[in-house]
């Protein structure tokens, strides 16, 4: 009997060794321990779950896990409980979650549990390893900040490269079209000095010849045939004098009388001795704008200008077309002025004439004005008729501007300087449009425009109204930037481009993919003369080129609010 006893007290003693070493193994563990039964009752904790839920072992064995779990979490923790407890095959052993635990004052902080099924005599208990992951998400979250901080100056950085980037290439496109203005202007001014000696000393030989001729037929006395020679003799004098005029008007060297001329007056007084110059074939359509101030021109000059120009547009059109003829007040600012040369900022009358005809290439644009220039078969033109309306016009103060493509007709622009022409006698639109401020917004704008310098101009001033400007140079590359934005708004596109697709056709199919697109058109052609060649039934929203900032403000704005369209 005694040696059972001394047996028993043994083992005893071996299970309350093991039983020390197990609870030292479970202290010593770096996490907290918690063992749980299916009733998610607390039946062991180890030391590091004192510290880090703040109670003592004593008051979490015995109690409801869910003591552990914030409040607002208990309802969900009791339903996963279950589910781990029906199905623990569920849960592989040892996966991480991450969670959420409650201190003994209320504190919830985040923690990560792996979860281990344990079979006991009693039944299925679950060990719950949880660590104090504060220290980690603190660390991920400054981590994450910084990498968001970092991305967020690689991006203000890229932007800033990017604005850089199209600012230079800006200023070299800039730089690239104010040398070839100023290039075009050099040429034109050095056969404008060479024309004009050509012409002085030609009208010296005139004179002499012209002087002889005079002399010669005072001594011939009755002579029929000598006098026959004289007289074709003075008729070829007065041809080469007439053609001497044409080129002192080229080299601005003419005698000029500038009075103040109405526009409209000037057009309409014109108009049945153009039509009947001009045939039947050429209809004449008459476009005056509103309130258009007197310019400052010699009238008898002004009057040859417009006549070469509908008799070159009437050249244009062998088959017959129509001559559009429009006047309007038009102003011509800086920007305007910093593409061209020898262009001063400031009112003008415009008088433009656009035809229907086959237009031009822009190699022939180029020399168009060149005296001597022409595309017609030989007989049928001297190469004079514009080159006078350019040295007429710049004589004059003003400026031209042609508008051509192949197959869509040619605008000539003249702008010829109002009667006003200093600040404190501006005309009130102009006025108004200085004292008014700029109208923006935030919506993006597609621009479509060939010439990069316009369209480089064109993205400036909308991006400086605040509105996000994707661009293309042809209307392929536009409808593919169509696709890849959705939250396009406005389609501002150049009605003449290269590639296939003009303006209308890109704004069609534009239509097609978004029905509620608005469109706005610009061109170096007048309105009515875009009707005529783009057979369009109903008005389009158009802004002329040259156009003023605060106008494609206005218009811009107009169209996306879509306004009523404007009667002029």
């Amino acid at each position: 009997m005694a040696q059972e006893v001394e047996r028993l007290r043994a083992e005893l003693q071996a299970l309350s060794a093991r039983d020390r070493l197990a609870r030292n193994i479970l202290d010593a563990a770096p996490d907290a321990i918690v063992v749980v039964d299916r009733a998610g009752t607390i039946v062991l904790a180890n030391a590091r779950a004192e510290d880090l839920f703040g109670y003592q072992r004593a008051e979490m064995l015995g109690a409801s896990i869910e003591l552990l779990v914030p409040e607002s979490m208990r309802d969900a923790h009791l339903d996963h409980r279950a589910t781990f407890f029906d199905q623990p095959s569920a849960r592989p052993m040892g996966a991480q979650f991450e969670l959420y635990g409650r201190r003994k004052g209320g504190r919830v902080l985040p923690v990560e549990i792996s979860l281990s099924p344990v079979e006991d005599d009693d039944g299925m208990l679950v060990a719950a390893a949880i660590r104090d992951s504060t220290e980690r998400t603190m660390v991920q979250t400054a981590l994450r900040n910084a990498r968001d901080g970092l991305e967020q100056r690689v991006r203000e950085r890229t932007a800033e490269l990017e604005r850089a980037n199209q600012a230079l290439q800006t200023e070299i496109s800039d730089r690239k079209q104010a040398e070839k203005a100023l290039h075009q202007a050099q040429k034109m001014e050095a056969v404008g000095q060479l024309t004009g000696g050509v012409a002085h000393d030609f009208n010296n030989l005139l004179t002499v010849v012209l002087g002889n001729l005079n002399i010669l037929a005072r001594h011939l006395g009755n002579d029929e045939f000598g006098t026959e020679l004289i007289r074709a003799a003075t008729k070829a004098v007065e041809r080469g004098a007439n053609l001497n005029r044409t080129l002192l008007a080229f080299s601005r060297r003419q005698r000029l009388s500038p009075v103040p001329i109405s526009m409209k007056e000037l057009v309409e007084g014109m108009a049945d001795m153009l039509r009947r110059s001009l045939g039947e074939t050429v209809r004449i359509d008459i476009r005056h704008g509103a309130d258009i101030p007197p310019a400052l021109a010699d009238p008898s000059q002004l009057e040859v200008a417009l006549l070469n120009l509908a008799v070159n547009a009437r050249d244009a059109m062998p088959d017959g077309g129509v001559l559009t003829i429009e006047t309007a007040a038009v102003e011509l600012d800086e920007d305007y002025a910093s593409l061209e040369v020898d262009v001063t900022p400031g009112s003008y009358v415009m008088l433009a004439a656009s035809d229907t005809g086959i237009g031009m290439s822009q190699e022939i644009v180029a020399r168009a004005f060149d005296p001597f220039f022409t595309t017609k078969e030989t007989g049928k033109g001297s190469g004079l008729g514009l080159a006078m309306v350019y040295g007429f016009v710049k004589q004059s103060g003003g400026h031209v501007k042609i508008y051509s493509e192949p197959g869509y007709g040619t605008t000539i622009k003249l702008f010829l300087p109002e009667l006003r022409r200093s600040t404190g006698d501006r005309a009130p639109a102009e006025a108004d449009r200085q004292a008014a401020p700029r109208i923006g917004g935030s919506e993006k704008i597609l621009v479509i425009e060939d010439e990069p310098d316009v369209r480089a101009l064109a993205c400036r001033v909308l991006r400086s109204l605040g509105y996000v400007v994707v661009d293309a140079p042809d209307g392929a590359a536009g409808l593919e930037l169509l696709d890849q934005h959705a939250d396009v708004r406005l389609l501002f596109t150049d009605v003449v481009l290269p590639g296939g697709l003009n303006g209308p056709e890109i704004a069609r199919r534009a239509r097609e993919r978004r029905p509620d697109l608005e469109v706005l058109y610009t061109s170096g052609y007048t309105g009515n003369a875009i009707q005529q060649l783009e057979n369009l039934s109903s008005p389009v929203r158009l802004i002329t080129k040259p156009y003023h900032i605060d106008q494609l403000a206005h218009e811009i704005r107009a169209a996306l609010d879509n306004a009523p369209l404007s009667k002029t």
